[in-house]
């Protein structure tokens, strides 16, 4: 197995802005489609869940 140099902070970092951009394009696509205003309301708060917790991982 190779040696790693990437830091493991900094691997973190690029999984979490790749789910981010995922969990935004779902969101972009969730929000074109005909879904229940508390369910839009749900998956936004999921988003920014995610969002906290991935800055709070630091």
């Amino acid at each position: 197995m190779a040696k790693q140099n990437t830091p493991f902070a900094e691997k973190e970092a690029r999984l979490g802005r790749r789910v981010s951009r995922q969990v935004s394009v779902l969101l972009t696509e969730i929000e074109k489609e005909e879904v229940p205003d508390r369910l839009l309301e749900l998956v936004k708060d999921l988003q920014k869940a995610l969002g906290d917790k991935l800055e709070n991982a630091d």
